[in-house]
C-alpha cells in the first residue's frame, strides 16, 4: 500500500514524544487554540474495530485472531516483548494509519496548521509527511517517576515501558522543534505559545 501526499495548504505538525512525556498535554492544548488534531491512537482503536482486511494480515502473520479483547491483549504482551515482532506488527498497520490521515487532511484544508499527533512518528517513519516534528521532551527519571505514579508501577516496569520505544534522547535528534516538559503545564503552554508565534512570523 502507498501513501499519496496531500497538496494541502495548511503548515503539517508531526507531535510526538514518549510514554509519560507530556505529549497527550500538549496535544489538547493545540485542541483548545482550534487547531485541528489528528490522532493516530484513535485512527489505530478504530482500524482494530472496522478494518477486516488489516486484520487478516495480522492474524495471517502471527498465526491467531485478533478480534477480541484478550486476543489483542495477548498481542500486545508478544510485541512488547519482541521488537522485531513489534516492527512487524507496525509495517502491517501503519500504512491503514497513514491512508487514513491523508483522508482527514482533507477535511482541514482551510486551517493554518493541523497537527498528526503520533507516538511512533519517529519509529514508522513518517517524518517526511510533516512539515515540522514536535518532540515533547522530559528528562528519564522525570520520565519514570510520572509513569510509575500515573501507572502504579514499580522502576523496573517504568524502564521496560520507556525502553519499548526509542529513546527521547534519541528521538530529539529528529525534532525541528522541541518542547520541554520537565516543569509544569503553564510552562509548557508557554513554549507552544511562542512556538505557534514563530510559526506565523514566517507565514506572514
Amino acid at each position: 500500500m502507498s501513501v499519496q501526499t496531500v497538496s494541502t495548504n495548511p503548515m503539517i505538525i508531526g507531535l510526538t514524544g514518549g510514554i509519560s512525556s507530556g505529549k497527550s498535554t500538549a496535544s489538547s492544548y493545540f485542541k483548545k487554540l482550534n487547531i485541528p488534531v489528528i490522532d493516530s491512537d484513535l485512527i489505530v482503536h478504530d482500524l482494530w474495530e472496522k478494518n477486516q482486511k488489516m486484520m487478516q494480515a495480522v492474524e495471517n502473520k502471527f498465526g491467531f485472531p485478533v478480534r477480541t479483547h484478550e486476543d489483542r491483549q495477548k498481542l500486545g504482551h508478544l510485541i512488547f516483548h519482541d521488537v522485531e515482532k513489534r516492527e512487524t506488527l507496525n509495517q502491517i498497520v501503519h500504512p491503514y494509519v497513514f491512508e487514513e490521515i491523508e483522508h482527514l487532511k482533507k477535511a482541514y484544508q482551510n486551517a493554518p496548521f493541523i497537527v498528526i499527533d503520533m507516538p511512533l512518528l519517529i519509529e514508522v517513519g513518517y517524518q517526511p509527511f510533516v512539515d515540522d516534528v514536535v518532540i515533547v521532551y522530559v528528562d528519564q527519571e522525570t520520565q519514570i517517576e510520572r509513569l510509575m505514579e500515573r501507572d502504579q508501577i514499580n522502576r523496573d516496569e517504568a524502564l521496560a515501558k520507556i525502553r519499548s520505544q526509542y529513546l527521547l534522547e534519541e528521538k530529539i535528534k529528529h525534532a525541528d522543534h522541541v518542547l520541554y516538559n520537565n516543569t509544569t503545564k503553564a510552562d509548557l503552554y508557554l513554549q507552544i505559545d511562542a512556538y505557534l508565534r514563530g510559526l506565523k512570523d514566517e507565514k506572514q
